[in-house]
């Protein structure tokens, strides 16, 4: 073997294990979890009541569904406002793959008026995207704004 062709083969090592301690392997473990792990979907991000009374029974159920590869356990569903959004229920078993559970909520209309922006998150074991967070809005109506009427 010549001089050049033996400094060649070893700036190729010396090149190849520059570049193994510079491989992030962490990373590449995070991506093998995640391609095995669940993944979710939510059936809309943003839910809009419109126009509501204050006497109204506001309630909605959502869908979620497990789009990954191993069984999805919603760990909570916490509202941003506890004193407007209430929770009734979210699925407490796990989601196999493929499957959709409900999650049902309800406004509290009682202590409010004008306009609603509140939101809730959904917190599960899916990755990459471990919250999902759920946009509700609404325009509480008082008894004068329902009596108004436009004169022309």
């Amino acid at each position: 073997m010549t001089k050049r062709l033996r400094c060649s083969a070893f700036l190729m090592m010396f090149g190849f294990l520059c570049l193994l301690g510079t491989i992030d392997y962490s990373y590449c473990l995070r991506q093998a979890n995640s391609f095995w792990s669940p993944s979710i979907t939510v059936e809309t991000l943003s839910v809009d009541f419109g126009n509501v009374s204050a006497t109204d029974d506001v309630h909605r159920e959502i869908t979620v569904k497990n789009v990954g590869r191993s069984p999805l356990i919603i760990e909570r569903v916490r509202p941003s406002c506890a004193s407007c959004i209430v929770i009734q229920s979210y699925p407490k078993e796990p989601i196999p793959l493929g499957k959709q559970g409900k999650i049902e909520f309800s406004l509290d209309l009682s202590k409010r008026h004008d306009i609603i922006e509140t939101s809730f998150a959904i917190v599960s074991n899916a990755e990459p995207q471990k919250v999902v967070v759920v946009k509700v809005t609404a325009n509480v109506l008082t008894e004068d704004k329902e009596n108004f009427h436009v004169v022309e």
